[in-house]
Parts: structure tokens; sequence; C-alpha cells
């Protein structure tokens, strides 16, 4: 009977824990509390929304993503205004749980949390090296095609990097490579998806190639490529990759041309005919490389883009067909009118052909007139050019007409036309 009688004890001991239990989730109002300490954050009443944010967090944790995001928000804000390094390490750490929580309740949000997480512990300086990086490399592994952020990209190298230089290191030349190339791929993906942030990955770009200078000497770069090539010959994104990491001198290398020619075949674009072009150039074939700058210029969209194609073929290529090089260097102007250079290059043009397109002497003192008035646009153009045009200007004013010239010839306020390739008039100051 006294058993009996303590069963029945506890049985209701356990039922009453559990109604309490319930009663207590079912008084818990998950909306209103989010509300309350949203609006918190709303008055910029941050770190008084904490205890609040903390209740919703344990109690309702699948009840919307914001919830997390939020917690962040809430989180850095008491970490940067933590003076106290055991406590900030503390609030760090408490932060790396939610993005764990977060991934638990809602994976598909946040993919790369372990990123997320790495980048918390590398901006407030909390954690070793390889804790981070390891975060970093898991991340990447898993979630790389979810990664956007040119700064998370180019630390990622960075540590990276430093660890391979580290004596007696792991990890091997071909290793680092190997993932330099991976970086490089995602940031050249992300350059042709998301243009609105070019300036920010190719920033990102430079900065990795600079950190990389001595891994992607040519020989080193020939040699990975050439065990890698077979495996990756019909990949577009791997090839258009792999081909943008040689410099202009390493482009006349037999596996560059192997994988210019790989990558075209694939696929006609303004970068594929642009390698191929390069190629083209180291093999001296200029014919072809031709046919293939201006392939890759007709395919090209972008107008700034463009306007580097034209102004590359103006001043290598066909520069010494002055016809054709005065044409793209116009053609490049009107693409991108900021593009001084251009100026600056036909400038110089006109005035090697003084001699050859002035019939008098009045007629090729013009020609270097016509020179330097061109030049001086360059300024109005790109600003930072001001001091080259001034020494260009300078080197040619003994040569051009002078104020006295032109008003002992009475062609003040009057024009004169230039005839020969130039194909100019020059319109006189009154005065």
């Amino acid at each position: 009977m006294i058993n009996i009688f303590k069963n029945m004890k506890a049985f209701y001991s356990i039922v009453g824990v559990l109604f309490f239990m319930t009663t207590n989730a079912q008084k818990f109002d998950c909306s209103s509390k989010i509300k309350e300490y949203q609006d918190l954050i709303q008055a910029k009443k941050i770190s008084e929304s904490y205890d609040s944010w903390n209740e919703v967090r344990k109690n309702c944790p699948k009840e919307n993503e914001t919830i997390y995001s939020d917690g962040v928000t809430i989180l850095e804000y008491k970490i940067d205004n933590e003076s106290s390094l055991e406590e900030k390490e503390k609030l760090v750490r408490e932060e790396l749980k939610l993005y764990d929580q977060f991934n638990k309740n809602f994976p598909l949000t946040i993919p790369d949390f372990e990123v997320q997480k790495a980048m918390t512990l590398y901006n407030h300086k909390i954690g070793t090296k390889d804790e981070i990086l390891g975060l970093l490399d898991s991340g990447f592994a898993k979630a790389s095609k979810n990664i956007t952020s040119a700064n998370t990209i180019y630390t990622y190298f960075n540590l990276y990097f430093e660890k391979y230089k580290e004596e007696n290191s792991k990890i091997t030349v071909d290793k680092a490579l190997g993932k330099y190339m991976q970086v490089n791929e995602l940031l050249e993906n992300l350059i042709a998806s998301m243009p609105e942030k070019n300036n920010e990955y190719k920033t990102a770009q430079r900065g990795i190639r600079a950190l990389a200078k001595e891994l992607t000497s040519c020989d080193r770069l020939s040699g990975y490529y050439e065990k890698q090539f077979e495996n990756n010959k019909n990949d577009i994104s791997w090839l258009n990759s792999a081909l943008s990491n040689f410099t202009l001198k390493c482009s006349g290398l037999p596996i560059y041309n192997t994988m210019a020619e790989a990558n075209y075949k694939l696929k006609a674009t303004s970068k594929s005919a642009f390698y191929l072009a390069n190629a083209y150039v180291k093999q001296r074939k200029f014919t072809e490389a031709i046919q293939y700058f201006t392939e890759a210029e007709t395919l090209e969209t972008d107008p700034i883009e463009k306007a580097k194609l034209n102004y590359s073929l103006a001043t290598g290529l066909l520069s010494n067909d002055k016809v054709k090089s005065k044409e793209l260097l116009n053609k490049t102007l009107s693409l991108n009118p900021k593009m001084g250079r251009a100026y600056l290059f036909l400038g110089e043009l006109y005035a090697n052909s003084a001699e050859e397109c002035g019939q008098t002497d009045f007629q090729k003192k013009a020609v270097y007139y016509l020179a330097i008035e061109t030049m001086k646009k360059a300024v109005a153009a790109e600003p930072i050019l001001k001091t080259t045009v001034q020494k260009m200007s300078d080197n040619l004013a003994s040569k051009s007409l002078t104020s006295a010239e032109i008003s002992n010839a009475k062609m003040n306020g009057k024009s004169i036309k230039i005839e020969c390739w130039i194909n100019e008039t020059i319109v006189f100051p009154t005065k």
C-alpha cells in the first residue's frame, strides 16, 4: 500500500511538472517578446534588448530567421562596447554558438555559417590562426558558392599563405598554388556575376596576386597547369581562371597556348578570344592576333572593357597603321571619354606625322600645334595625367606655332585643314 502511494505520488509529481512546463510554454508569447526587443533595437537601446532577445532565442528557436540576424546585431554591439577582454571573448564565443544554432534551425539560410564564425573571430582578434583557418577551410569547402565578401576571400588566402610560409609547414607549393587558383576562380566568377562590386573583387584579386607573386612564376604555373589540364580541359570556368593567372610575360608558354585554344573552341567569348590573341602575339602571328583582338572587342558588352581593347590595339599591333589607330582611339574615347591616355597617344601620332602631312613650314608647325591641343584634352579627361601632358607639350612647344606666328599669318579666328591621314581642321584662337 505504501509503495502504491509512493508510486502515485511520483506519477502526480511528473504530471505536475509537465503541466507547469506546458502552461509556462503557453504563457510565453514569442511574437510579443520579439516585438519587445525589436522596439528596443529600433530605439537604439541595443544593450537593453539583450535579455528579452535571449528569452526568445531559448523559447522560440524556430520562430523565424530574424531572431538570429537580430542576435548578431545585439552581440556585435555588446562586443564593440565591452572593455574587458575576458568578457569580450565570452560574447564572441556566444555569437559563434548563435551561428551554430542558426544553422541547426535554418540550414538553408546560412550554409556558410563556418565562414561567418571564422570572420567573427578574425575581426575581433579572438582565437588562434589555426582555429580561424580551420573554420575557413571547412566553410569554403562546403559553401564557396555562397561566399561573396571580397574581404573574406582575401583574408582566407592571406592566412593560408602565412601558414604555407611557416617553417616546417605541411602545405606544399602545389597545395598553395591550388588554393590560389581556388580563390582566384571564385573572384573571377564574382566579377562576372556581380559587376556592381567589381572594384572590391579586383582589389582583392590584386592583393592576392601580390601575395602569391613568388608562387606564380612562369615555370611553376606551367608545371601546375600541365598536371591539371587533362582533367579540366572541358571546364570553361576553370580554363578562364587558369588563363587569367598568367601574366603577359608567361603567355608564350606552350601550356598557355593549349589552354587558350581549348577555351576558345569550347565557347567563343570576349575573354576566350582575348586569351587566344595574346597567345598569337607571343608566337609573332600578328595577323591572327589582330583578328582575335578584334573579335574580343566585338563580343565584349561592357563599354569600358571595349574601350580598353580598342586602346590596346591602337597603341600596339595597329600603331603603325595610323589611319586605323586613329579610328580605334576615337572609338575608345566614344566608349570611355575619361580615358585620357587615348588623347596622349593620338597627339603623339600627329606629332610624328608633321613632316609627312605638312606641305609648308606653317602647316608643319600647325600639326605640332594640333598635337599639343589634342594632348591637353587628356587633362580634362584624366586629371592625373596633368604632369605628363605638361612635359610632352613642353617638348613640342619649340616646333609648334607661336601666337605671334599665327597673328603674322593673319590666321586669328580662322581655320586650316590638315590633309594626309590626319584629315583634321584646326581653328585658331581669335587673339
